[in-house]
């Protein structure tokens, strides 16, 4: 929280906040230390906050409080319960407050600020662009980093844990950076499955960022992704198996069998005409 002190009978002693930082759709008390510094009582205080440039409203009560009387140095609280509405994206607010008093049988007014902050808690999900993985064989996985809350992220990075079942080919961790709220961004890896890698491998992915009150987060994940071997992909129809060494080899036998069949004719005819000569 923060304030702004007013150079007049009456100063805004200090703000506080209950909780400090609001989450959209979350309410929070309001409690503003008013203090009459004069040498005079003063009387028909009111304090009221104006939310109309800002993500919030009153809860269950109303923006403006009323103190009947603070006496010469003397203490009063004014008390606001409000709400961040649910589209409140994470930031610092200033809330204008509008401060009346009479001192003297005369009506005097004050301008202040005070601030207001909004933390949504980020909330991130992970899609994956994977095609067809195949075992022995080097392969692309394709993560997307979708930023679903109202929060933006900063500082992102992603990487990939180890396993026994595969290798990665190119660097385990890249750097994405910023991802606004209700935006995303993808990370590219190459993938080398084990031939005696399961059907479906977990890969460990983990994620380090910061919010937008610079608080360091990191989430886990578990990627399932499916792998098969040559053999069940052809078999599941997922990939076609090349004919062109089928039809090289049945090319090779022709030729073989043409020759030695003429071989074995030329035989044939040479042995006729010896044994016609006797």
């Amino acid at each position: 929280f923060s304030m702004i002190a007013m150079a007049s009978a009456l100063v805004v002693n200090s703000v506080s906040t209950t909780p400090v930082e609001i989450a959209p759709g979350e309410t929070s008390i309001i409690v503003i230390d008013l203090e009459n510094d004069m040498e005079i009582d003063i009387t028909d205080v009111s304090v009221a906050l104006d939310f109309r440039e800002a993500p919030f409203a009153p809860f269950e009560s109303s923006s403006e409080d009323s103190i009947d009387e603070i006496e010469e140095d003397d203490n009063e609280k004014a008390r606001f319960r409000i709400i961040a509405l649910n589209d409140a994206k994470s930031g610092i607010y200033k809330i204008p407050v509008l401060i009346s008093y009479t001192e003297n049988e005369i009506v005097k007014t004050k301008n202040s600020l005070i601030s207001l902050t909004v933390n949504a808690k980020p909330e991130l999900g992970m899609e994956v662009e994977e095609g067809l993985l195949l075992k022995n064989k080097r392969n692309s996985v394709e993560l997307t980093i979708i930023n679903k809350g109202l929060s933006d992220v900063r500082f992102l990075e992603i990487e990939l844990g180890d396993s026994s079942y595969f290798e990665v080919l190119s660097r385990e961790n890249v750097y994405i950076g910023d991802i606004d709220s209700d935006d995303f961004d993808s990370a590219e890896f190459k993938i080398f499955f084990n031939k005696d890698s399961p059907d479906s491998v977990n890969v460990p992915v983990v994620l380090r960022y910061k919010d937008s009150s610079n608080k360091e987060i990191v989430d886990n994940f578990n990627v399932a992704l499916d792998v098969y071997s040559r053999e069940k992909a052809i078999e599941l129809g997922l990939i076609t198996e090349s004919n062109t060494s089928k039809y090289v080899g049945i090319g090779v036998g022709v030729v073989v069998i043409f020759f030695v069949y003429r071989f074995i004719r030329k035989r044939m005819k040479q042995k006729k005409r010896e044994e016609d000569r006797f």
